[in-house]
Formats: structure tokens, sequence, C-alpha cells
């Protein structure tokens, strides 16, 4: 019963101290309050002393005014800026905290903080402070005051600051021009090293490419979506290079198409159409041509090669004429003179 009676009756003082706390906040009239961290430090040590200021929003009161010392023997290091807290009700509550300390031993009262709104005067509680002395050893033996130290070296304590900043302009535009070459060199286009084969006719190149890929023996090995990729490739590029057609980026109708409207392509369009939908079966749908479609496929591309590669002109009969020393012109006929002596 006694512990229930106990626990009724803080909890009682707790209510009453919450009225006494709350119920100045929702007065007209200011409320003012000093707390401090602590109330004993050693001599040297800092505590904190909190200012806490409760008034209406609309009104304009004075703060303290703060020197260096709050009495003597109690130094201020530090004064905050004022914090202001919004409590509704149209008051606020302004916060200051002041860093203090002391390095003489004693008992302080430190007088309360006073605040002015109009011809009233609001004071803050009484603070006390004791210091307390550092204990000293007298046990132990004096030890000497330690002789003089030479500094580190540093070497921009020796470097005057006109250097400093000429150096970092040496350094800015060894920057620039560095930052300048670079995007020089790198917008400049690279040189493309030309290899044999590429000055080798475009169908050559490409018999020479389905040469090597028939030794490949992809298809043999179960490999025919590589086969037809690669036998592809090979066509688009002959395609691209002999008829100056983008083929790479097209598709297989697009290329027909075009193809369809070129008189030399005409002969050979359907091996080519039988090619390249075999190779979309291959590739898309998964299909696996026997071997007979295999090597009819590599003989269409072959086929389609040779009757659209670019035919050399021959030599007309009257320039094959003038190479063995007889020129005919109209009914005359002339012979040179080393095959007039071979007549004669």
């Amino acid at each position: 019963m006694k512990d229930i009676y106990k626990e009724l009756l803080m909890k009682f003082f707790a209510v009453v101290s919450a009225i006494f706390i709350v119920c100045p906040v929702f007065a007209g009239d200011p409320v003012v309050r000093a707390r401090m961290d602590s109330a004993s430090i050693w001599m040297g040590e800092q505590t904190r002393i909190h200012l806490e200021l409760v008034q209406d929003k609309n009104k304009m009161i004075s703060m303290p005014v703060l020197n260096d010392t709050l009495v003597t023997g109690v130094e201020i290091l530090n004064v905050s800026k004022p914090d202001t807290v919004l409590l509704g009700n149209d008051r606020i509550q302004i916060n200051r905290d002041i860093l203090v300390t002391s390095f003489d031993s004693g008992f302080y009262y430190i007088p309360p903080f006073r605040y002015i709104l109009n011809n009233d005067t609001f004071s803050t509680q009484t603070l006390s402070l004791k210091v307390v002395p550092v204990e000293v050893d007298t046990t132990q033996a004096a030890i000497d005051i330690k002789g003089v130290q030479e500094p580190p070296f540093v070497l921009f304590d020796y470097i005057s600051d006109t250097l400093l900043t000429i150096i970092g302009i040496i350094i800015l535009l060894a920057l620039i021009v560095a930052g300048y070459l670079y995007y020089r060199k790198k917008k400049r286009p690279e040189e493309k090293t030309v290899s044999p084969e590429d000055l080798l006719p475009p169908h050559e190149r490409a018999l020479k490419a389905l040469a090597v890929l028939k030794e490949d023996k992809l298809w043999q090995n179960g490999q025919e979506k590589e086969y037809y990729t690669r036998l592809t490739e090979i066509l688009r590029e002959y395609i691209d290079d002999r008829f100056h057609i983008n083929a790479m980026e097209m598709t297989s109708s697009q290329i027909l198409s075009v193809l369809r409207s070129n008189k030399e392509t005409k002969a050979v369009d359907t091996q080519l159409k039988q090619i390249l939908e075999m190779a979309d079966f291959v590739k898309f749908a998964k299909m696996r041509p026997l071997p007979d479609d295999n090597e009819a496929t590599m003989r269409d591309a072959i086929t389609f090669v040779e009757e659209t590669k670019v035919v050399e002109e021959q030599p007309s009969t009257n320039e094959e004429k003038k190479e063995n020393g007889v020129q005919i012109d109209g009914d005359k006929t002339s012979i040179s003179g080393s095959d007039k002596k071979d007549e004669l």
C-alpha cells in the first residue's frame, strides 16, 4: 500500500510541476530563466550558462548587456547568437548560451541577468559557481622548464605569396596547354592502316572470305547459326563495296528491294533471296537445314559474287595491233621498221 501511495504522490507532484512550468508560457508577461551545466569546475575548466526568455511574439525586450567578465574572477569566453523557438499562441522562446571559465579558485555568486520591457525589469535567479583548485603533488621533485624548441621546417613558410601566385599561374597555363594539345590530338582523325587485302577488288575479298568460311567447317560441327551469320556478313560487305549500298544496316527485304532495280543483279536475284531467307530462318527461327542446303547456300553465294563482279574491259583490236607493230588506218596498212626488217 505504501508503494501505491508513494507512486500516486509522485504523479501528483509531477502534474503540479508541469502546470507551474507550462502556465507561465501562456501568460502575457515575459518569463526568464538561467541555468548552468555545472556549478563546480576545476581551475581553467569551462562551463556553459543557458539563458531562456519566453515572451509574446510582438514584444521587443532588451537583452542583458554582457562584457568580458560576469564577475571578478569569472571570464566570458563566448556568447552564442540568440536562437528563437516558436511555442504557439503567439509566444516565442529565445535561447542564448554563455561559455565561461575561471583561473582563480573560490566560490562566486553570479548576479541575475536582467531583461527590460518598457519600464519593467525581469531578472533571472542568482547562480553560484565553485572553482576548485588543481591538486598539486608536492612529494614529486621539481621539473625544470623546457627550453625553447625550434619549429619544424615548413617549405611554404619560406615562400612569399607573390612567388606562390606566380607558380600557380605557371601551373594553370601548363594545364591549359596540355588540355589544348590533348583536345587537338583527340579531334585529329586517326590514320587508318591499309592492309594488302583492302587493296583487293570487292569480289576477290568476298571469295577469299567465303573460302575461309568453307574451310572452318562450322555447320559440320553443329554451328549453323554462326555459319549463316558469317556468310551473310560477307555478302553484305561485298554488296556495300560493290554497289555502294549500306547493306550492313539494312534488312534482307530492303537489300533485295534495292538490288531488284539493278540490272547487274537481276539474274542472280533468286539466289540471293534464297540465301538471305535461309539465313533468317536459321538465325531467328532456329531452323537446322540439311547438309545439302548448307552446301547449296555456299555455292549460291559464290555464284552471286562471280556473276556480279566488275568485269575488266578487254583492250580494243586497234590497241592490240599497235602493240604488235601494225596500225590500220582506213584501207592503208603500215608496218613498223622492225617488222619490215623481219619481212625482208
